[in-house]
């Protein structure tokens, strides 16, 4: 790992870079498919100019069938040798791409799990740090299964408006909407499982609360 790109306890947006892996290898990997495809072009464009030639050159009887057929077939060859070489190159910048570790959902850093100078690998179970998404956020609540008629009914007709309190029941923490009803009733507890969304706008929510 080169460098951490975020500072612990930071919002970053999708996309935002998270780290650096040294690029070297895959940088080195790339160039020389880069390259590899620009000498079988130079080599197909050789070929297909010969073809020309032969071509013009058989009804004239100074070019033979089996040399056009055998120049044809060299273009052909080198023709599908480029587009392998195109896709070594695809896959050479994907592989250079995953060296930058970017973000890949809008959210709140936590605390860092490795250092510049670690080793990473991409079957690590440790990972670099994890994003949680905090605006918006959803809450996981139940209720019982007596009242599903009566939400099922209400969220037919329209928005379902949704407010979370504080533990004491004082304080009201922020108004979100109802989003979905479970598919299935916890038969142990006699409860439905329902999730609503809430724009969050003063972090009044946090994940795992």
């Amino acid at each position: 790992l080169q460098k951490i790109a975020f500072t612990e306890g930071q919002t970053v947006k999708k996309g935002d870079l998270l780290a650096q892996i040294d690029p070297r290898p895959n940088q080195a990997a790339y160039e020389q498919a880069v390259a590899t495809k620009a000498k079988d072009a130079a080599q197909l464009t050789n070929a297909k100019r010969d073809l020309d030639r032969y071509t013009v050159l058989q009804p004239q009887d100074l070019a033979s069938k089996q040399t056009v057929d055998t120049a044809h077939a060299l273009v052909d060859q080198l023709a599908a040798q480029v587009r392998v070489d195109q896709a070594i190159i695809d896959n050479a910048h994907t592989q250079l791409d995953y060296t930058r570790i970017s973000s890949p959902i809008s959210g709140r850093t936590g605390i860092r799990l490795v250092d510049p100078g670690n080793i990473v690998r991409a079957a690590g179970t440790t990972g670099i740090v994890v994003v949680t998404q905090v605006q918006p956020i959803s809450v996981i609540f139940t209720l019982p299964e007596d009242d599903l008629a009566g939400v099922y009914a209400a969220l037919s007709a329209g928005t379902v408006d949704v407010t979370t309190l504080s533990q004491d029941g004082a304080t009201e923490l922020d108004q979100g909407a109802l989003t979905l009803i479970d598919n299935v009733i916890d038969q142990t507890t006699g409860t439905i499982k329902l999730k609503a969304t809430f724009s969050n706008a003063h972090n009044t929510l946090w994940p795992g609360q």
